[in-house]
């Protein structure tokens, strides 16, 4: 880092994200990560625990709000509009609660935000690209910004996240997928150091999305415990990619002054998946859900998943057909699929490891927008990606044994087989200090450092840093 003063009032925050960067990798290959290695033997370092479910959308919006998906609103890549059977894609605009760059920002700190998940064009001081799930997903703004892109760089539009046609031939074509994700973050890598060096900011955040869709589609190439391992040249190429993660750690330490506060972080981890269970048929068998023609029936069925473990009872006068009263069955139905889905055995195992009510989750004032129920995998399984069932059969056995993916953290499963990463070195900061964080504490640990008010809506609290 650059010599410099430090003065508390120009005290700054680089945050490094890497979406889906996994402690258990960063343990193996540690002494390949020299700049990971400095963080964990002169530093803070430590693990990251993600929100349930630990989805990018929900995971990085706990950190950005400092609140439990109950107090933030979003639960899931989707939801079911009130009032209704639909289902509705989220994205940022959904989004009630302030984000840390926006208070940063009333505080009259500038601040550059660049491909953060649910992040999107909003009224601040300074810069932003919005991420994923994001409609502008891309595009630099302001228009000063953008401008700066083009003419230094020569594109319109900022590539932060794989295309579609691209994540299609992850497995027919991997060299093609390594080759693009790795263009795309050599790419992103070198815009937002020029942004870094380039715009004034008391507050600067990028986002790195490679490592996620990496691991997605190539953890059996890495976890031995996979049941499908095969160590191949494809392994080398994911231990390369973190090899490359911990060189765009090295380069922003080598800009970054004393004066700044560095936090290196992912949302969470991954864990292996072999097998995706239908829950939709497992549901029908107990008699929970109801089909027509092969079809579920969503008014005349009790309860019904959505594909990543969620499930939604028919309440009377909550949904358009509702057939569970809400006082005298809704908590012992919940108890009943609960149970039942518990003593599920697949080929001697047992996918579930627990079927939580949306209340031991969640709290605050979206609570009522929360799934009735949250079904949490043991490693290796998660919930089928389509809610559609298929044909009953005498074993009873509903699962695909061929995920696309074969590694997981959504589909839903327990935060502490999915743990992320989190380093942070800055001035006054003692070394040797291992650390274990909620992601809602970091936004409130943040403001703490920057001498700005944390807002009493916060459920985080701030962490204690210096010794």
């Amino acid at each position: 880092m650059r010599n410099g003063q430090t003065q508390k009032n120009s005290l700054k925050v680089l945050v490094l994200g890497f979406d889906g960067a996994s402690q258990s990798l960063v343990a193996r290959w540690i002494d390949h990560l020299p700049n990971f290695k400095l963080l964990k033997d002169l530093n803070i370092f430590g693990q990251t625990i993600p929100p349930i479910p630990a989805q990018t959308p929900v995971a990085w919006t706990t950190f950005m709000t400092g609140k439990n998906p109950g107090n933030h609103g979003i639960f899931s890549f989707a939801f079911r509009q009130t009032g209704t059977y639909k289902r509705k894609i989220i994205d940022p605009r959904m989004l009630k609660s302030k984000t840390l760059w926006q208070i940063l920002s009333e505080a009259g700190k500038r601040v550059g935000v660049l491909n953060v998940p649910m992040c999107d064009c909003c009224d601040i001081k300074g810069f932003m690209i919005p991420g994923f799930m994001s409609r502008s997903e891309g595009i630099p703004y302001p228009d000063s910004v953008r401008e700066k892109i083009k003419r230094k760089f020569g594109i319109k539009k900022f590539a932060g996240d794989l295309e579609i046609a691209t994540l299609e031939k992850a497995q027919s074509d991997p060299e093609l997928f390594f080759e693009r994700v790795n263009q795309m973050t050599d790419c992103m890598a070198e815009i937002c150091l020029y942004l870094f060096e380039e715009e004034e900011w008391d507050f600067f955040m990028p986002v790195f999305m490679g490592l996620d869709r990496i691991q997605h589609f190539f953890w059996k190439n890495i976890d031995s415990t996979h049941p499908k391992f095969e160590e191949n040249k494809l392994s080398n190429l994911v231990e390369n990619f973190y090899v490359k993660a911990d060189r765009i750690v090295g380069n922003f330490l080598k800009l970054a002054d004393e004066n700044t506060l560095v936090i290196v972080l992912s949302d969470h981890g991954f864990c292996s998946v072999h097998r995706e269970v239908i829950i939709n048929n497992y549901l029908e068998e107990k008699g929970f859900l109801t089909t027509n023609a092969g079809k579920i029936d969503l008014e005349k069925s009790k309860a019904v998943s959505y594909g990543y473990g969620d499930i939604w009872l028919n309440v009377k006068q909550r949904e358009p057909q509702g057939i569970i009263d809400l006082a005298e069955e809704y908590d012992h139905v919940r108890t009943q699929i609960s149970t039942e889905l518990k003593k599920i055995e697949i080929d001697g195992e047992k996918p579930i490891k627990d079927v939580k009510k949306r209340e031991e989750l969640w709290w605050g004032t979206y609570l009522n927008q929360a799934p009735d129920l949250n079904i949490i995998f043991n490693i290796g399984y998660q919930a089928a990606r389509q809610p559609e069932i298929t044909e009953k059969n005498e074993l009873k056995r509903y699962v695909n044994d061929s995920p696309r993916w074969s590694g997981g953290h959504d589909g839903t499963h327990d935060p502490l087989d999915v743990l992320g990463i989190i380093g942070i070195l800055g001035p006054g900061i003692k070394g040797g200090k291992d650390l274990r964080i909620h992601l809602w504490d970091l936004a409130p640990t943040i403001l703490n450092w920057m001498n700005v008010p944390i807002p009493a809506d916060m459920d985080g609290r701030p962490i204690r840093l210096k010794a």
